[in-house]
């Protein structure tokens, strides 16, 4: 048990612990933890809230307990790693090994007498105990050497699997022994199962080094010898019993066929009275015949397993629509609104203007979009030196965003062949000073993916030369813009306003009153049917627009910079005729999406079964019905 400042550190507290510390691929170095103690309340939704710093919010008060709660498992885990520090230092065993005894026994929880497990957990403790202090005892007595922690590790882990723990046992009840250890008891009755040839009696070993006729001529017992000890002890089980006794045996063994073993043909030689006892048709002798056959037998449970089970009895059947991806209740509070805008009804059900990244994420599989954004279940981290997928995004997006804010600053505006060189240099001094915050390993890494090696360009030089290319100036961009609020979309159905919320990577105005439309994909560009952040992006970008430097500006160019795949630069159209039908496309897209939301549809139905294989949310989804719903 672990405590900081008098509370108890809580599963809840070391969960929060968990992911804070791999959100900073924190991997093991003890100076480094405490280093991330003595920051972790910089930049805290508490300290931003007391300091009337912007970006403070009621929408972080869920952060913010979780950064306690971890802050508090950090404090905890910190006074374990200072309490075991000295096992990393080379020491005698029986040093150590008293070190380890010490945190041990301060670290135990109290127990509950009224537990009825305790009893039984006491014992194990006693026995831990008693082995830690009898290795210390031997080791300082007898041998005394220079262990270091893997030493003691490997020592305590061998002790603890050689020692035995001897069961408490009664005198009345139910005894389950082999063959061997039958022999020694007094019992009233013995059942002796699983009487088939495999079994019994037990085959020998046979010696692949000495032929039976030299073992046979130095004494050793023969095949014979064997057999006949075999049954005389098999007799011996017969009779041990003083009132009476059970042989059961079995034909078939998961799906192999096994015969009945030759030892039974034995039992005429004990001489006592056997009584052949029929089937009895639907006997239930173990709990898992209990609960399988039907109708379930629930008087062999007990009081709260009883209530468990009928709970489960009592729920619906598996083939209703709710357990295959839909929310008929949902569907039901929705379409008694008044309001005849189904989007609007969906929004107003979900307490969002949904952001079209999540939209698009439905568009991948509803029911990570269910997960995610409705549920708010939290991705499962991975423990990894470099970063992920995600937070690698978010650094190359902050690069590019910090290169061009300080381009603008610095009175650029076009990037041509001719100012390509500074437009190099300024992006190489931008890189450096973001990497100093990342590990050094890890910055090698992001060094040569940004500025590029001998081998291959790098993300920024792909980037420099598109621009480079095109004829027309640009006037201004707009980086990391907010699209937020409510848009006309167009439908078959007619025009609705949906309130929406994104954010564009990057929005380049042109001097011929066009735009430019660039996201940013660290990976291969989506599939341009199904895409929905580009095509949307780019009505809403028209309309907030309208009347920007007070002027009309319309998307001449929507593009994804990728950096994987055969192109570099995808762009959502390739001809202007083509624009009208994509956006056309990708409105109805939208509205689509949405309406099936409102519907409560989220099935795992993924447009590519692939994505199981890496989803963060297949502990709690039904990957049984993939392919089949």
């Amino acid at each position: 048990m672990f405590r900081h400042d008098d509370q108890e550190i809580t599963r809840e507290s070391t969960s929060a612990l968990d992911r804070a510390l791999s959100d900073r691929r924190y991997l093991g170095d003890p100076n480094r933890l405490e280093e991330m103690a003595s920051r972790w309340p910089e930049g805290s939704p508490a300290l931003r809230q007391a300091q009337g710093i912007p970006g403070s919010s009621r929408d972080e008060g869920l952060r913010y307990k979780n950064e306690c709660a971890a802050l508090r498992a950090l404090h905890a885990g910190l006074g374990a790693v200072r309490e075991l520090a000295p096992l990393a230092e080379s020491a005698p065993a029986s040093q150590q090994l008293t070190r380890l005894l010490a945190f041990w026994d301060g670290h135990l929880r109290p127990l509950d007498d009224a537990d009825p497990l305790s009893a039984r957990e006491q014992r194990g403790r006693a026995a831990i105990r008693q082995t830690l202090s009898a290795m210390a005892s031997v080791h300082a007595a007898h041998d005394d050497p220079d262990w270091t922690i893997d030493d003691l590790a490997l020592a305590v882990r061998r002790a603890v699997e050689d020692q035995t723990f001897e069961p408490e046992s009664a005198a009345a009840g139910v005894h389950l022994l082999d063959d061997r250890a039958a022999r020694y008891g007094d019992f009233d009755d013995v059942a002796i199962v699983g009487v088939v040839e495999t079994d019994w009696p037990e085959r020998p070993r046979r010696n692949i080094f000495y032929p039976p006729a030299l073992l046979k001529s130095l004494g050793w017992p023969s095949e014979k010898d064997r057999r006949v000890a075999a049954d005389a002890h098999f007799l011996d089980l017969l009779a041990g019993a003083c009132r009476r006794t059970l042989i059961s045996t079995f034909t078939l063994d998961e799906d192999a066929l096994v015969s009945r073993s030759t030892q039974l043909d034995e039992i005429a030689r004990a001489r006592l009275s056997a009584v052949a006892r029929p089937a009895i048709a639907g006997a239930r002798v173990f709990l898992d015949e209990a609960l399988s056959l039907e109708p379930p037998a629930l008087s062999a449970l007990d009081a709260d397993a009883r209530i468990w089970a009928d709970l489960r009895l009592s729920r619906s059947p598996a083939e209703q629509p709710q357990f295959h991806g839909s929310l008929p209740k949902a569907t039901a509070e929705l379409t008694e609104a008044a309001e005849p805008n189904v989007s609007q009804r969906a929004l107003r059900a979900l307490r969002l203007p949904l952001s079209v990244s999540a939209l698009e994420t439905y568009l991948d599989c509803p029911f990570k979009f269910f997960a995610q954004h409705l549920l708010k279940l939290d991705e499962e981290p991975d423990d990894e030196e470099v970063m992920d997928p995600r937070h690698q995004g978010q650094f190359v997006h902050d690069v590019f965003e910090q290169f061009f804010t300080a381009w603008q600053t610095a009175g650029h505006r076009a990037m041509t062949s001719e100012n390509l060189d500074v437009a190099r240099a300024l992006f190489t001094d931008v890189v450096d000073r973001a990497l100093d915050a990342l590990p050094e390993a890890e910055a090698g890494l992001e060094r040569t993916r940004l500025l590029g090696s001998p081998a291959a360009a790098g993300l920024g030089e792909a980037v420099f030369r598109m621009e480079a290319e095109r004829p027309v100036a640009v006037v201004e961009r707009l980086l990391e813009h907010r699209l937020e609020g409510e848009f006309t979309i167009a439908t078959a159905g007619g025009p609705r306003t949906i309130a929406l919320r994104g954010k564009a990577d990057r929005l380049d105005l042109l001097e011929d009153g066009t735009c430019r439309l660039i996201d940013y994909k660290l990976g291969w560009p989506p599939d341009k049917g199904r895409a929905l952040q580009l095509p949307i992006y780019s009505v809403c970008a028209e309309q907030r627009l309208a009347t920007y430097r007070g002027r009309e500006w319309t998307i001449g160019e929507a593009m994804y910079l990728a950096f994987k795949g055969p192109r570099r630069v995808v762009p959502l159209f390739s001809k202007t005729d083509q624009r009208a039908k994509v956006l056309t496309d990708a409105q109805q897209r939208l509205a689509d999406t949405i309406d099936a939301i409102a519907r409560g549809e989220f099935p795992p139905t993924p447009d590519d079964v692939w994505r199981c294989e890496t989803c963060t949310f297949a502990s709690v989804c039904r990957k049984d019905y993939v392919g089949d719903v």
